[in-house]
């Protein structure tokens, strides 16, 4: 597979696009045609016949498709390996094809039980749309997501939810708003902790845009302050060493930030 890989990626960079062409389309396997689409998009000399070519090829590849092989992971298998590429697609608007493969993926789901990963193409919309985008447009429809459960997509779900936005202001005030798109993982405390840098990254941009933020002048100590409240009550019970070691390191991370 990976001979196969490299001979496409040496027909690309020597312009051989009718041959590269030729080669995409003869992918049965949604392995190798997950790599192919990751050559084709990242090779700067892949004309615009060449990646709509490898796209539809990959399409193809979904098992139950005419000339699709199932190499054993069904149609959730395919789904996992369209999400290893959806994220280039957002970065480059391919509007088209994030509809075409999110509609694929949730019929899919409804319709042979099989959800795994469609949920990654979801959370998707959450984290690349602009505040211009309507989830519709995208194929983002109560009635394509009954299979979804939100239990771990709380903000997924109200983005999808809110629509599209006036503006950037209004999208970003909306997004300061919300205190779960404050919380990330600490690498260091491997754990949850209150954002800063996020906070402070969209209240730089809203300044940016002229827009008066004192709205906002209180809200990095409001949620480090009531962070801080919940991890202290939890100290009492914490009687596991490891359990209480990053309970403490949250607290003291969580400290540090308010002083």
């Amino acid at each position: 597979m990976s001979e196969r890989n490299d001979k496409l990626r040496g027909l690309v960079q020597n312009g051989q696009i009718d041959r590269a062409i030729e080669m995409v389309r003869s992918t049965d396997d949604y392995h190798e045609g997950e790599r192919f689409v990751f050559t084709v998009l990242c090779e700067v000399k892949s004309t615009p016949e060449l990646v709509e070519a490898v796209l539809e090829a990959f399409l193809g590849t979904k098992p139950g498709h005419a000339h699709s092989y199932n190499y054993g992971g069904g149609h959730s298998g395919w789904v996992h390996s369209l999400s290893h590429f959806t994220k280039i697609l957002w970065e480059r608007r391919m509007d088209g094809w994030i509809k075409k493969f999110n509609e694929v993926s949730f019929k899919g789901a409804n319709e042979l039980g099989d959800s795994n990963c469609s949920d990654r193409l979801v959370d998707d919309f959450g984290s690349h749309a602009k505040f211009y985008d309507e989830p519709a447009d995208f194929a983002l429809t109560p009635e394509n997501l009954r299979w979804m459960d939100w239990k771990y997509a709380a903000y997924s779900k109200a983005r999808i939810e809110a629509g599209h936005f006036e503006s950037e202001e209004a999208f970003l005030r909306w997004k300061l708003r919300r205190p779960e798109m404050h919380i990330a993982f600490d690498y260091e405390a491997q754990t949850d902790l209150v954002n800063i840098e996020g906070i402070r990254s969209f209240i730089q941009q809203l300044q940016e845009l002229g827009a008066d933020t004192s709205e906002f002048n209180g809200l990095e100590k409001d949620l480090l302050t009531k962070q801080l409240s919940e991890l202290e009550a939890k100290l009492p019970a914490a009687t596991q060493g490891r359990q209480r070691e990053r309970l403490e390191k949250r607290i003291q991370k969580t400290r540090a930030a308010l002083a």
